[in-house]
């Protein structure tokens, strides 16, 4: 029975993973979730548990209707999932389930509840009790008392239609508060892995959760409350050195992070939605499994630096040990005082010495709505028009007034000021998309069976909002391939005389006007042969043609192109960066690949600060002007006759340092007249976009700009070449070219 318990923990674990990054609408890891399920299903019949068994069936058709698309909320799918872990590890200890599912299983549309016997029986109505409470056997009296905790449940769970638009705010700041601080936990516990004693990084972690108890009990949100109290009080016996921060505690801190918030996520809907605010989430057996860790003895230095220091005898702490067990929430330093042990003023000085407090200035912030700050921006866009308007209206520049000329400075110094200030104003650090993907690559790494650590740099670099909303999913997928085709087995790591452990490192910094994000791994590296055997058996490439090194590792971000041998829990469907490729476009940035065979390799993404302003270069074909965004561009040169060539079925070529580059004709494209018919009487640029490129033709460059980007509206939305427009300073619109949409245009003429 314990190696079938094992086999369905086992599935189980790799389920959760892959809920982690599993998105509605994705049907083949949809799939692989359905056919594990069915698996347990199979051997749920084997097993004396009516939870798990109607749990797993239940789950079972909550996601044949996500698939049919009948349904579209992944919340009760994931905390089935997690219910199913937690009756899991009650098989693991032999020891009965005794949480209550049935409200999950009424969310999962699962109307039967099991008996003690672990069969189906029609459902009946229960009384509502508090979570992690044991029901009292009924009797027959009607007089009996509800407990003052079940009745604060139940104040919880109050319709947000009742509440009014002042709490519905306090609730609502109190969402966006928690959720913010809830995701600096995880980086934190990272490092403390790495070092348990440290008491500034317990404290950073301490000081959500006593924020989030303190909040939500004023709020009457009893569930979260004592949640977050019973995670404090483990943090708390750490903090003291009561227990030691490290495998079972971590992982005790990061399901209490997890299930935190998903409850006050339920807030957040029921604010929208109108139902209850208690999310229905049964907090119980977590809460009972920090509880049981509270009493464990772990190391306890405050009592060896007191008999260090010769302040109380050995003894004397083991017994007050022993008392604590009796009395968990007293501590051992005060233990010691009140059995007269030892004085307060020598506890006060070991908790000094154990303690490293840093105290850093707080810097007062106003919080604003982010609708308010876009809106800041776009005027702030229209001001810098207005005022490169005024500089090149022909009455000002025939003036001869010197003081009209210094008020003009001063007005641009102050626009560019305003428009600096504003648009920081929409920046943030990266860090928080950085958060997520060590919690990510901790998962993967445990389900791949492989070892793995995440080092990171430039957390604190700043990003448009917009950017960083965006950035998340590319950065999962690139992860994911790191961790499953980069990173090697262990063992394998081994004979090649490498560390067991593999690293993945994400650094970010600027560079110019952009932002420069590093995905570098220390595995096995891109494989070349491997990529063009795998290119030329799916027809992308012939044998007859020479690829570039870049040409050839840019060949995996084709559409459904993998080389893995074999498809696993983690990735190798042959999806993942073809969307990282559309994603990173979208973004007006670009991927470069470099690998060497045995020591790794590194994804080096460029992206725009901010995606209200492009810096560009402006030219002019006949008497339309155009923005070419500067991330394309490799040179403009004025070719002579003898670089220009025609060859059959490619068209028009221009020799550029030794190689033949397409010619796009801007004219034709547009449909425009443009001054230049040979390409020796005008200019050519050369641009890049996935690897490849072409020279455009065009009249004249009249010089670098940064211009505020302008919807061209729905109608043109979708205009191929185009990625939206600007408006110049005499008032007329010029278009920002799309580098990519002009390469497929080229291609179909």
């Amino acid at each position: 029975m314990s190696e079938l318990i094992g086999k369905i923990g086992s599935e189980i674990e790799k389920i959760a993973l892959e809920v982690v990054t599993l998105e509605n609408g994705d049907i083949p890891a949809m799939g692989d979730v359905m056919n594990r399920l069915c698996f347990l299903e199979e051997k749920a019949g084997e097993i004396k548990e009516g939870a798990f068994n109607n749990l797993v069936s239940a789950l079972k058709g909550y996601l044949e209707k996500l698939i049919l698309s009948e349904l579209d909320d992944m919340g009760p799918f994931e905390e089935g999932i997690e219910k199913l872990q937690s009756i899991h590890r009650a098989m693991v200890n032999e020891e009965p389930f005794r949480g209550d599912i049935h409200p999950l299983l009424k969310k999962l549309g699962f109307n039967s509840k099991p008996n003690d016997k672990g069969e189906e029986v029609q459902e009946e109505a229960t009384p509502e009790i508090a979570e992690g409470e044991e029901k009292e056997p009924q009797t027959e009296s009607t007089d009996a008392k509800e407990e003052p905790a079940a009745e604060s449940f139940e104040e919880s769970s109050q319709e947000t239609q009742e509440l009014s638009e002042e709490d519905r705010q306090i609730l609502q700041d109190f969402v966006v508060e928690s959720l913010e601080n809830l995701g600096t936990i995880e980086v934190s516990l990272i490092d403390l892995e790495q070092d348990p004693t440290d008491a500034e990084t317990i404290n950073a972690i301490f000081r959500p959760f006593h924020t989030i108890k303190g909040v939500s009990g004023f709020l009457n949100l009893d569930k979260i409350n004592k949640l977050a109290h019973s995670a404090e009080n483990l943090l708390d016996k750490a903090r003291n050195g009561e227990i030691r921060v490290e495998g079972m505690v971590i992982d005790l801190i990061l399901e209490s992070v997890d299930m935190l918030k998903k409850m006050i996520e339920g807030v957040q809907d029921a604010l929208e939605t109108g139902g209850p605010l208690d999310a229905g989430i049964d907090i119980g057996p977590l809460v009972k499994r920090i509880n049981d860790a509270h009493s464990g003895e772990g190391d306890k230095p405050l009592g060896e630096i007191l008999v260090n220091k010769g302040a109380v005898a050995k003894e004397d702490v083991e017994e007050g040990l022993s008392k604590q067990k009796e009395e968990p929430d007293k501590k051992i330093g005060g233990i010691l005082v009140e059995e007269k042990k030892t004085g307060s003023k020598e506890v006060i000085s070991a908790l000094r010495e154990q303690k490293r407090y840093n105290r850093r200035h707080i810097d007062l912030q106003v919080k604003v709505d982010t609708k308010k700050l876009d809106n800041l921006v776009d005027l702030t866009g229209e001001l810098v028009i207005s005022q490169a308007m005024l500089r090149q209206n022909e009455w000002v520049r025939n003036a001869n007034d010197q003081k009209l000329f210094h008020t003009l400075n001063q007005l641009n110094q102050i626009t560019s000021s305003l428009q600096r200030t504003a648009m920081s104003l929409r920046m943030i650090p990266i860090k928080s998309t950085f958060q997520k993907m060590v919690r990510l690559v901790r998962d993967l790494a445990k389900n791949s069976g492989k070892e793995v650590g995440l080092e990171m740099s430039g957390e604190e670099t700043e990003i448009d909002r917009n950017v960083v909303d965006e950035l998340y999913e590319p950065m999962v997928h690139m992860i994911r391939n790191a961790v499953d085709h980069g990173i090697e087995m262990p063992d394998e790591r081994e004979k090649a005389g490498k560390d067991r452990k593999g690293t993945i490192f994400l650094k970010a910094y600027h560079r110019g006007g952009n932002i420069i994000i590093e995905i570098k791994d220390n595995g096995r590296g891109l494989d070349k042969a491997r990529i063009l055997e795998k290119a030329r058996s799916s027809n992308l490439i012939t044998d007859e043609d020479q690829l570039t090194e870049s040409e050839i590792y840019n060949l995996i971000f084709r559409p459904g192109f993998s080389t893995a041998q074999k498809v696993t829990d983690i990735s190798g469907r042959g999806v993942g960066m073809d969307v990282v490729k559309r994603a990173i476009e979208k973004l007006r940035g670009r991927v470069e690949i470099n690998s060497i065979p045995g020591e790794g390799s590194t994804f080096v993404i460029s992206l725009p600060l901010t995606l209200a302003i492009i810096e560009g270069m402006v030219v002019r074909v006949g008497k339309e002007r155009y923005i070419i965004p500067a991330l394309a561009i490799l040179e403009s040169f004025r070719p002579q006759k003898d670089q220009y060539s025609t060859v059959e079925g490619k068209g028009e070529l221009i020799l550029s340092r030794g190689r033949l580059i397409p010619l796009i004709r801007l004219d034709r494209v547009f449909g425009v007249q443009g001054d230049s018919v040979h390409p020796w009487d005008g200019l050519v640029v050369a641009v890049e976009s996935d690897g490849e490129q072409r020279c455009l033709l065009l009249d004249e460059l009249l010089g670098k700009e940064e211009v505020v980007i302008k919807s061209l509206g729905e109608s043109l939305k979708h205009t191929k070449g185009i990625a939206g427009g600007a408006i110049m300073g005499d008032g007329r619109v010029g278009l920002i070219l799309d580098i990519s949409g002009l390469f497929e245009i080229a291609q179909m003429n």
